[in-house]
Parts: C-alpha cells; structure tokens; sequence
C-alpha cells in the first residue's frame, strides 16, 4: 500500500480532467473550464461563483445550489480537493516543479500560535480579498485571468477547439505560455498565493473528518525517544503533525493527501473517519535533533 496514495492522486486528477474533455465531446455542460456538473446546477469554481456575483450584482439559485454544495463538500472532506481534483499539484510532478520548502531545524518553533496561523497573518488570504476587491472595482473576475485552475482547463479547451474545430487563435499559445510561466516563477503559489486555498480555508477548520492522527503506541518517537519527523518531511502543505508548534500551517489546511501515512516508517500514521476523543498528535518531550538538508531531501 505504501505510495498508493500518490498514484490514486493522479488518476482521480485525470478523471477530473476527462470529465471536462467528456463534456466537450458530447455537449453535457460539463466542459467548461470551471464547471461541471447536471443540467442548471453547476458545480462552479466557488471563488469564480464569487466573483460572477460581485462582478453581475446579481445572485441566481442554482448559483446558491452549488455553492451550498461546494461549502458541505469543504466540511466533510477538508481540502481535498487540493490533493485529489486539483490539476497544478500534478502538473509540478509531472514536469519537476515542486514547491520549494523551507527547511525549519526542530529547535525553530514558531512565534505565531497555532491557532493565530491564519486570518490577517496568511499571504492567501490578502490575494483572496484582492481578488474580490478587483472584481467589484472592475466589474470583471479580473483574477480568473490569470488563476493556474482556470489556465489548465482553458488550455484543455483551447486545444480540444483547435483539433475539433480548427479554432487556430492567439490565446492557443497565450494561455499555455501563461500557465508555465506562473508554473516556474510562481512555485509556491498553493502556500503562498492561492487565494482558492484561502477561501477553503475558512471552512475547512470545521471539518474533523479524515484527519491525520499519530498512534502514539507505535510512533517511533515516543516508543524509542528516536528523532524522526518522517511526516513533515512529506506534507506538501507544510504541517508538521507530530509537532504542530514547528510547522508554517494547522490542520485547516490539511489536503488529505495522505502523505504522511505513507511516510511513516511505523506506520504510526493513519486517517480515520472520525479521531476518536484525545486521540491526535500530542507535544512530545523528545528533543529533537536538527534535521540536516540530505534528510529534508
């Protein structure tokens, strides 16, 4: 089972990706490049759904319909999406362009508590307002322009017209060109930047659902007091599980990704329905020993 999670990542991504191709082949209203979903109920890009709104002045039902829709998803898987529906984590691996991360030795606690991890104090929630504030200046989701979600599904699209249809137009290239760019130059963009990750975020603190917890019977650092930090070395989103004080993030911004339990040499790791009442990571009295830059590799 190890590394199965990686690989179930990539065919549920290129599912998504094939629903939107599906729906442009046979005209279902699935194929846009942030929306799919069953006849007037779309299950639109909730940041994009936002922007529309400010941009119209006008809010529809079945508008109001997905967004309800979207919001339960958030509560019941977090952000999953992020980790199973998102094309850019997949792009990044496909062509080598992971997030840089910044190597914190264990003796680096952070200042801000976990709990102030957020709100004013993360960058995503900045561009998230700016996004918004843009598009009620404007009059136009001026942020759908240059979204890294929307560009991988515009290029689908682009590309299918021009083989469907011959719809050879400047955006073929333009779109493509801007996608890498924002790939190469903006590698930090999901902890960063992303505001889809902001607006997420603040409803997936609500979640409890499929989060990582640590067995503490089998976790190689309270059993043999051994310095490991295997499962912050894996996340993608920058958690460090077994010591949240030492990490960028909280669990609100957990992906379900599950790369912490397959990292786990122990198998200590593990992500159940629901953790069961003072079940979870818990601050260790094992002082740790500085995580060289081989090891963070």
């Amino acid at each position: 089972m190890k590394r199965n999670s990686k690989l179930l990542r990539t065919l549920s991504v290129l599912a998504v990706i094939a629903l939107v191709c599906l729906g442009l082949a046979l005209h279902t209203g699935t194929g846009t490049p942030s929306a799919w979903g069953i006849y007037d109920i779309a299950a639109i890009c909730p940041l994009g759904a936002a922007e529309a709104a400010l941009a119209s002045k006008t809010v529809v039902p079945p508008m109001l319909i997905a967004l309800a829709i979207g919001i339960a998803l958030v509560v019941l898987f977090g952000r999953a999406f992020c980790a199973w529906g998102c094309p850019i984590p997949l792009l990044r691996r496909i062509f080598g362009l992971k997030e840089p991360k910044r190597k914190r030795r264990a003796s680096d606690a952070l200042d801000v508590p976990a709990a102030q991890r957020g709100g004013a104090a993360d960058s995503r929630n900045w561009v998230l307002g700016g996004a918004l504030l843009s598009t009620a200046v404007f009059g136009f989701p001026v942020f759908c322009l240059v979204c890294p979600i929307g560009l991988t599904f515009a290029t689908v699209l682009v590309v299918w017209r021009l083989f469907a249809a011959g719809d050879m137009t400047w955006s073929v290239v333009l779109i493509p060109l801007l996608l890498v760019v924002e790939l190469v130059f903006l590698r930090k963009w999901c902890t960063r930047f992303c505001p889809m990750a902001g607006l997420m975020n603040l409803v997936s603190r609500f979640s409890k659902t499929w989060r990582p917890v640590i067995d503490e019977s089998k976790c190689l650092e309270t059993v043999n007091g051994a310095a490991c930090s295997k499962c912050a070395i894996a996340c993608e989103a920058d958690i460090n599980l077994r010591h949240p004080d030492f990490g960028e993030r909280t669990l609100a911004d957990c992906t379900r990704c599950r790369a912490c339990v397959d990292a786990c040499p122990a198998k200590a790791v593990s992500m159940p329905f629901l953790v069961k009442k003072g079940a979870g990571p818990q601050a260790s009295t094992v002082v740790l020993a500085d995580i060289d830059e081989k090891t963070a590799e």
